[in-house]
């Protein structure tokens, strides 16, 4: 036996009921008809939520909020809008370019907490923790091994829930979804 097989067989040994806890809690979403659903946007929530059940609460969040960010960039309805932010062609999360997305019909309001408001200078939480987690500040949520903190874990849970919630509700109420735009999980410009 190599390490890596020793390393991971103890982990799933040791944390099975932790990982099934959270493999409830990620709600792993699957779609119908599957060929409208592009393969990357796919990847990225799913191995959003797999990463979440064995505690890889840092790769949860990142992946969570690429996931909305490519929606951001790959909707028709924003792909090309001017008044979006962008760094080098790529538009960002924040709060202005959210703003533009809800203006165009995105489901942008299932990201904020209840006490937010896009208006306020401050992020919103699902923006700030994931440009502190991309930027390397997360001592502020860390405080032991990831895998072992609960703070991360709720951390990791609130992103990847609000990331779930926006990616079904966009699939349900895309005109690139709805008018069969999106074929053989590909995005209309990418095939």
């Amino acid at each position: 036996m190599n390490a890596g097989e020793l390393w991971w067989g103890t982990f799933f040994q040791k944390r099975a009921a932790q990982i099934n806890r959270r493999f409830r809690l990620a709600r792993i979403v699957y779609w119908g008809p599957s060929v409208k659903m592009p393969m990357d946007l796919f990847s990225y929530i799913r191995e959003a939520a797999l990463c979440f059940t064995v505690a890889r609460f840092l790769a949860t969040i990142v992946l969570s909020s690429s996931a909305v960010e490519l929606i951001l960039n790959r909707d028709r309805r924003t792909q090309k809008h001017q008044e979006l932010k962008r760094i080098s062609g790529w538009a960002t999360l924040n709060n202005q370019n959210l703003i533009v997305a809800r203006e165009q019909g995105l489901p942008v309001e299932v990201l904020l907490s209840q006490d937010e408001n896009l208006a306020h200078a401050q992020p919103i939480r699902f923006v700030e923790r994931r440009n502190k987690v991309a930027h390397g500040e997360i001592a502020h949520m860390i405080r032991n091994l990831v895998d072992y903190d609960p703070a991360a874990e709720q951390e990791a849970l609130d992103q990847l829930s609000k990331a779930e919630r926006f990616v079904v509700d966009w699939f349900n109420t895309a005109p690139d979804v709805q008018d069969c735009s999106i074929q053989g999980h590909r995005w209309p410009d990418n095939r």
